[in-house]
């Protein structure tokens, strides 16, 4: 069967702000509660994961991640509660997305 398929992505003053990456990133810390967890999960470098941490708190206007120092138990990360209502509202409206593109699709003779 064919299918529409669709990414999404938030953006801010044209540039990408939130989307799959950064989701899954969040998604990560929160389980892992480490950044270095989080991107090793992902197969990511934590360099580069700390840049898409800091450019989410930059984009935001507040943290979305707070890293907290090290210590005799190790540092880690936090998703904040900002971050937590973000996250939740992306995939609500992930969902929303994919049930429209659903109706839709009966509408297109090529996909039935």
């Amino acid at each position: 069967m064919k299918k529409i398929n669709f990414k999404c992505w938030i953006e801010q003053e044209g540039e990408k702000f939130y989307g799959p990456g950064p989701h899954e990133l969040l998604k990560w810390i929160q389980s892992e509660g480490s950044l270095s967890r989080a991107a090793a999960e992902m197969g990511m470098s934590y360099k580069k994961a700390w840049e898409m941490v800091q450019r989410l708190n930059q984009f935001s206007g507040e943290p979305m991640v707070i890293a907290k120092k090290g210590g005799s138990h190790g540092g880690g990360a936090v998703v904040t509660s900002q971050a937590e209502i973000l996250m939740q509202e992306y995939e609500q409206l992930k969902y929303r997305l994919a049930e429209t593109l659903e109706k839709e699709r009966t509408h297109l003779r090529f996909l039935n």
